[in-house]
Formats: C-alpha cells, structure tokens, sequence
C-alpha cells in the first residue's frame, strides 16, 4: 500500500468520535471543504474576511488528502481539522448530524454527491466559491447530468471567478450564479507583503536575484529550466519541483552542468551551486521574492499552469506553457497585460529568458504589469463573504 492510500484511511479511523468530541455543545459552525491545501489557500482569505465581520462563526475544515490535512492542522485559521469521511449516504448524515453546520462552503471543485444531496434535504446554505468551467468538461455532456442536477438544486450560489465560467453554467441553464473574480488575488497579495526570509535561500543566492521555477513537472517544464541554466552558467535557479519525485530530482541534480544542490542536503559548498532544487513542501509562494522573474509549471502535459498569480505579487515576470486549462482567464489576461508570457519549448523560453537579461527596460515593464495585475484584482474576498453572509 502507498504511503498516501496508508494516510488516506488511517487518517479516517476513528474520525466520528473526534468529530463528536470536537463539535459537542459548539454552535455556528461553518464547514469549509476542500480537495487539497492548494485548493483550500483560494478559501483562506474568504474565511478570514468572515470571522473579520461576524467572530460568532466556527470555522471546520476537511480535506480529501492527506496533503491538505497535515498542511492545516496546526494553522490557526481553522478551527477544527479533519479528513472528508468517504462519500456514503450513511457517512453523509452521520457527518452533518455531528457538526451541524449553519452554512457550508466548498472550495474550486471537490463535488460529493451524497453529501450534496443530504445538505440540499437539510436546507443547509451551501456555496460554491472560486469555481471554474469549462465547456467541454463532462458535467455539461449527458454522462454528468447528475452533476449538472446537483449543481443547480443543491448551491445556495455558485460563485465563479470570470465571465467566461459564468457564461458557460448560464447556458447551461443554471440561474443559481454570481461573479466574483478570484480571492487568491487577496491571499498571495498578502503574502507577498509579509516580512518572511529563509536563511538557507539567502544562502545560497549570496544577496543576488535569481530565477525561481515553482511547479515543475517532469516534462518540457524541467527542460526549459535546464536548457537556460546550461546556456547561463552565471545565473542561479531556484528549482521547486511539484511532485519531487526521486526520479525528477535525480535528473535536475544530473542535468544542470554549474552543479546543484537539495535543500535539505545542501552540502558546505551551497554558495557555489548554480541550482537549488528545494525538495520540501509549503514554502513556493514565499519563495518567489527571491526572484527576478519565474516560471510556472504544469502548462505542457499538466492540465493548466499552477498559479500565476503567486509570482505576479512580487511584481516578477511570469511565463508557463502553452496549456492554458482552468488558469484560462488568469492566462490570457496577464499576457494581455504584459505581466506574462506563454512559452511553446525550451528554445522559446531560452528565446524569453535572455530577452529578459538584455533588455532591461522589458523585464522591468513585465514586473510592473504583474504587480499592478494583483493589486488592482483584490478585494474579492469581502465580497464573497458578503454573498455568504447575506449582506447582498
């Protein structure tokens, strides 16, 4: 058994008698669920937003991995910590008679049927926030009718962050929608405005700026990244591969010819080491202050790029491949902005990269455009809350 299907139900024996424990005599509770801690970070800044206007509120979170579980479980933004129990009717009322939430929120795209239909019964308000829509997903073809039906008849509201998933549940016929934008632009504006420093990173890059790859993926992502490091043996990279897989890591460790290095093995000669590759979770989107410009991964043979809008906080240039996914609209915007650049191969990324370094007034141009990018889409998370609490 793998170490995350070992977590998956480990994690969950025993679960209900520490839901009860936990809930017992406790009153307003809101459930916020999500698949991931990735995929809960987009609800963070609308739970803080709440308990900032109404302190009565208790938030519970739960996840489906374990992932997002062990990232939360010690964070004071949440209340109570627990994994989603398996999606059972049985489970679902059981579940909902314990906690006994006044309001629920699901976050991006973790949908569960049984419990969807057991809350819609209850006359629970249940929202979907930082939704994203695609018109060739199979919710909108017949084999995901159940879903659509669920969609409609069990939202209080859908809350979608752009005019083109609002449009595609529109006509789907879904009238139970509202437009937002996306409260990660609140959430990675704050943490860019944190005072926040590793001493290993600083290290390391020696007072110097370098190039950050957060999110990479074994594929053309890795490539790109390699083929730059290669062809600029002056420069520093600092690598965050998405999964760190052994084998990944072996090959950045083995490909990079000015040498790297593992954050958590980096040797007395870290300085000299033209990469770092850091091989641990939860620091990315800190991490990207140390930069003077990125790349996001996942945008060749992943779905969509991972977010963005992470490095566009610092005011860095952000470039990503050319599979744009469910970051549609964060894409497309910020090149048409100026703040970023999609990138077909390694040759086309070489090409972006020493544009970067010999033009000075484009790479400053590019940091501008992402800053003001973040700054001017904030605010969402007070009006997601506002829809949550009904105050419109």
């Amino acid at each position: 058994m793998s170490s995350k299907l070992y977590q998956f139900f480990k994690g969950r024996a025993g679960q209900f008698e520490r839901i009860e424990k936990a809930c017992k005599g406790v009153e307003d509770i809101i459930w916020v669920h999500a698949a991931s801690y990735g995929e809960f970070e987009e609800a963070r800044p609308v739970i803080e937003a709440i308990r900032a206007r109404e302190s009565k509120y208790r938030f519970l979170v739960t996840f489906f991995s374990p992932s997002g579980y062990e990232h939360l479980k010690n964070d004071p933004v949440a209340d109570f910590v627990f994994y989603l129990p398996i999606d059972t009717k049985r489970n679902a009322r059981r579940f909902l008679d314990l906690v006994r939430p006044v309001k629920v929120i699901v976050s991006i795209s973790d949908y569960w049927l049984n419990f969807l239909h057991e809350l819609r019964d209850r006359n629970i308000p249940t929202y979907l926030i930082s939704a994203r829509f695609l018109p060739d997903m199979a919710y909108f073809k017949p084999i995901g009718k159940i879903y659509l039906d669920a969609f409609r008849t069990c939202f209080t509201k859908i809350i979608v962050n752009s005019e083109s998933s609002f449009e595609v549940l529109k006509k789907a016929g879904l009238s139970n929608v509202a437009i937002s934008g996306d409260p990660r632009l609140d959430r990675v504006n704050a943490i860019a405005a944190e005072q926040w420093s590793d001493a290993l990173v600083e290290r390391w890059c020696d007072g110097h700026k370098v190039f950050v790859a957060g999110s990479t993926l074994p594929d053309e992502d890795d490539e790109c990244i390699i083929a730059a490091a290669n062809r600029n043996p002056g420069d520093k990279f600092l690598i965050i591969p998405h999964e760190q897989g052994k084998a990944q890591i072996s090959h950045l460790l083995s490909s990079i010819k000015g040498g790297a290095v593992l954050y958590t093995d980096p040797g007395e000669n870290i300085r000299s080491a033209q990469a770092l590759i850091v091989d641990t979770v939860g620091m990315l989107s800190r991490l990207y202050r140390y930069g003077f410009a990125s790349f996001v991964g996942s945008g060749f043979s992943g779905e969509s790029p991972h977010s963005i809008i992470e490095p566009a906080a610092y005011g860095i240039p952000v470039s990503f491949g050319p599979l744009f996914g469910t970051q549609q609209t964060h894409c497309t915007n910020m090149i048409a902005a100026g703040a970023a650049v999609a990138v077909k191969d390694r040759e086309d990324f070489c090409e972006w990269y020493s544009k970067l370094k010999t033009e000075p007034d484009y790479l400053d141009s590019m940091g501008k455009a992402a800053a003001g990018y973040c700054r001017q889409g904030g605010g969402v998370a007070d009006s997601i809350a506002s829809m949550i609490l009904g105050y419109k």
